[in-house]
């Protein structure tokens, strides 16, 4: 049970901040031949990005460093086989919270301290704690985003259709896109065919539903728990949105809805900060906008969910710390960060750092007053089965009507129930 309290503290920690193919380690070196560094990612999007910036590391250092990303849904699996093969690469972009916690539980990254990165010292503990154990709580990777959730639209298409104001509440949302679809466009370019997406959106729109941050402590506490009415509801305001999303929902996969929407296709998109760097690729000149999920009801409060996004950490075999260090300070560095913000939509971890993004800035703006954590992701993945490997089927099982949200609610109860010990009391 302490270890269960010292996690509990830990994730009441994050709110202020705001979740097979096996390559040798490179061997080691001679002093006289030059290094490269595997680095690996899920973000194949990113490869312009870091094509050019480990261009700049090796220039400025010597090092070569080969980028190799993987198809985001497999990358854990990838990586975790590898890892525990003993190989894997010697640096790699890991998942926040329990997205990694058991591989650095396992001993798989090497701890690192605020002497080794001193970036370290200059990030607030709630963004840290996305990059610890969940047994063993050092620091075993460099946080490198705060992630937001929350609605995108087109101007052009809201103005077409007669939306002359963002709207602030959830029946103006929906009266909203029932405009734009009468005017001809989709309404909601996501669709029930890609799972991570529908946790995704319901992690946007939920906190006005269930109670933003005193649910969440209340939940991570045990007080309450999935079946509380109020998390219920938050299931059934994603179905509400169902009827606006495109034609052959249950069949568009992850890229196909993004492009709908980064091509003007689409009123709105509801998903993360990370997709503008996608929909800029596709469309550099999108007119893009962004506001927070509407109240549930008029006048009540708006939330903004984030998190720690993810961070990069050190293979615990690697045959080239050093070099490896050296390059984890480089991804550590402002003048990186900087980029990341402009170009991959980044919302630095440290301060100093704008966005040249518009949607970014004003997504940075509302974090300090309407702040909350990413309920599923911060709080219950950190043991099998995660509330995320239940809720994202169970959202595709009850747009087909094969589940009612009662349904999905007690079966993330049930499945969390099963190691999450405050709700064995």
């Amino acid at each position: 049970m302490k270890k269960a309290h010292r996690h509990i503290r830990g994730l009441v920690a994050a709110m202020i901040a705001v979740s097979a193919i096996a390559v040798p380690v490179v061997a080691a070196s001679s002093a006289h031949a030059s290094v490269e560094l595997s680095f690996w990612s899920w973000r194949p999007e990113d490869t312009a990005f870091w094509t050019a910036e480990t261009a700049k590391f090796q220039a400025a250092t010597g090092i070569t460093v080969k980028y190799t990303p993987y198809v985001a849904t497999d990358y854990n699996a990838t990586l975790a086989t590898a890892l525990t093969a003993g190989k894997g690469p010697d640096v790699m972009q890991i998942r926040a919270y329990g997205g990694m916690s058991s591989l650095s539980d396992a001993g798989n990254f090497i701890p690192l301290t605020s002497q080794e990165v001193p970036m370290l010292a200059k990030m607030a503990p709630g963004t840290l704690a996305g990059a610890q154990g969940y047994k063993d709580k050092r620091q075993f990777g460099v946080p490198y985003s705060t992630s937001v959730l929350g609605v995108f639209y087109n101007p052009d298409i809201l103005s077409k259709a007669g939306v002359t104001a963002n709207p602030t509440g959830w029946a103006g949302l929906l009266s909203a896109m029932d405009k734009v679809k009468k005017a001809g466009y989709t309404a909601l370019a996501v669709g029930t065919g890609y799972a991570p997406g529908l946790e995704q959106m319901w992690g946007a729109i939920s906190p006005a539903f269930y109670g933003g941050n005193a649910f969440f402590k209340s939940i991570v506490a045990g007080s309450t728990n999935f079946n509380d009415p109020a998390f219920v509801a938050s299931l059934k305001a994603e179905t509400q949105l169902f009827p606006y999303m495109p034609a052959g929902a249950s069949g568009l996969d992850y890229n196909t809805q993004r492009a709908l929407f980064a091509n003007g296709k689409a009123g709105f998109y509801i998903g993360g900060s990370y997709e503008l760097s996608y929909f800029r690729s596709l469309n550099a000149s999108a007119n893009i906008g962004w506001f927070p999920s509407p109240a549930a009801v008029a006048g009540g409060p708006r939330y903004v969910t984030n998190w720690a996004d993810g961070a990069y950490a050190i293979n615990a075999k690697t045959t080239h710390k050093a070099e490896a260090m050296k390059f984890l300070n480089f991804i550590a560095s402002k003048p990186l960060m900087q980029d990341g913000a402009n170009q991959l939509g980044w919302i630095p971890p440290v301060a100093g750092i704008s966005s040249s993004e518009p949607a970014i800035t004003a997504m940075q703006r509302k974090i300090p007053t309407m702040g909350t954590p990413f309920l599923t992701l911060v709080g219950f993945r950190y043991g099998a089965p995660t509330s995320s490997s239940i809720m994202q089927p169970g959202f595709q099982k009850v747009a087909s009507g094969a589940l009612t949200v009662e349904g999905l609610a007690k079966s993330i109860q049930d499945g969390v129930a099963t190691w999450y010990a405050p709700f064995t009391k």
